[in-house]
């Protein structure tokens, strides 16, 4: 009866599901078919239920009487009076709500589960045959994807063959000649005016010992993996050069709520930026400020931010592009949010003195006397600002 009873309960199960699936689909003839068929069912558990509890009135056997045969049980079996009550007690516990009820007919079958499999083979236990049970062990490596946006790619990168240099910045001249009459002297009250960007060079770098071990045994190309785990590290490191220089926008930033950033950076555009380069500008801004302009629209009910038509994924913001950094990477501070705007080729230039190079070595440094590869990574950076007044930043302040 006892399996019975589980076989309906799941069968019950089933239908339930149909019923469910019909009434999503708008199909009232399966609904029909499914709400009868679980009539049946529910009257069926019922008479099991019946049966069961009538099983439980039957008084027992007075003890030391022996039944019908010699000799008396030596131990209650499994599938006893006690077990077919406590199963149906869990039953009915577990429809009441009553956990402490349903826990205590539980433990008893337990009790008699466990008594019955002592001497059984399970997996669970290595030395009962668990060690036959094969394990399904990868040892491909699985990388993840995240987003790694080069910000190399929005500013001007210079490859330098000296460890320090400098550039020259002319000032633009704000005012036109003077006018003079005739015979009058020609004035000398304007000049070109130029100042100095220096740059200099610094060693960034990494030595990864790697066991020849682990090398011969391994059956993934870990080396090349290395190779790309250092180079996923060279973007980053670049990023922390140009987005140090783009926080130090940030002592000037314009300040803005959701309710007002459309109008704060269309005046970033039109009034702090200079035309020329407003023309060229580019938006730069991380997660937190990306999903806060994705969510705004115009009087028209239209999304402020629009598709690139030159691009499969890019979004465009008053017709410029935006780029969306990682929150790892630029960080929302108190729940205010970066976005920085203009022509990040004139503000600021990255100097890349040599390109990353990768070593490795198994008989120089510590390698020969620990049996193991040294894999040396080392880039050589610096990023300077050039103008500016070529990019401002607003700090958007979100809920």
């Amino acid at each position: 009866m006892k399996k019975k009873l589980l076989d309906l309960l799941a069968k019950k199960r089933g239908i339930v599901d149909r019923m469910r699936q019909a009434d999503a689909a708008g199909d009232q003839t399966a609904f029909d078919a499914a709400l009868a068929e679980n009539t049946a069912v529910d009257a069926e558990i019922a008479r099991v239920k019946a049966i069961m509890e009538a099983e439980e009135n039957v008084p027992a056997e007075p003890e030391g009487v022996p039944t019908s045969g010699t000799d008396p049980p030596a131990a209650e079996p499994v599938n006893s009076r006690e077990c077919v009550h406590a199963f149906a007690e869990c039953i009915r516990a577990q429809a009441r709500g009553q956990r402490a009820a349903f826990e205590s007919n539980a433990d008893v079958l337990r009790r008699a589960m466990a008594a019955e499999n002592a001497g059984a083979m399970t997996e669970g236990v290595e030395a009962d045959g668990g060690l036959l049970v094969p394990q399904d062990i990868q040892t491909r490596i699985n990388e993840l994807r995240r987003s790694l946006v080069p910000l190399s790619d929005l500013f001007a990168v210079e490859n330098v063959s000296f460890l320090s240099g400098s550039r020259v910045v002319d000032t633009a001249p704000n005012k036109g000649f003077t006018k003079i009459d005739e015979m009058d002297e020609i004035p000398q009250d304007d000049k070109p005016a130029f100042r100095k960007i220096a740059y200099k060079v610094e060693d960034y770098a990494l030595i990864l010992p790697v066991s020849n071990d682990l090398l011969r045994d391994t059956d993934e190309a870990l080396l090349a993996y290395i190779s790309r785990w250092l180079a996923k590290k060279q973007v980053i490191t670049e990023n922390n050069l140009l987005v140090a220089k783009l926080a130090a926008l940030d002592t000037g930033a314009a300040a803005a709520t959701e309710t007002d950033v459309v109008k704060v950076l269309k005046t970033a555009l039109n009034k702090t930026l200079d035309p020329a380069i407003s023309a060229t500008a580019h938006f730069v801004t991380n997660q937190d400020g990306f999903n806060a302009l994705d969510q705004l629209v115009d009087g028209n009910n239209r999304p402020l931010l629009q598709p690139d038509p030159t691009g499969s994924t890019g979004k465009l913001l008053f017709g410029r592009g935006i780029t969306v950094v990682s929150n790892g990477i630029l960080k929302t501070a108190t729940s205010k949010a970066p976005i920085y705007c203009g022509d990040f080729t004139q503000y600021a230039t990255l100097f890349r003195r040599q390109p990353l190079e990768i070593a490795s070595t198994d008989i120089g440094g510590n390698a020969w006397k620990t049996n193991s590869t040294e894999v040396r990574a080392i880039t050589r950076l610096d990023a300077q600002v050039f103008d500016s007044e070529a990019a401002a930043a607003v700090s958007l302040t979100i809920a």
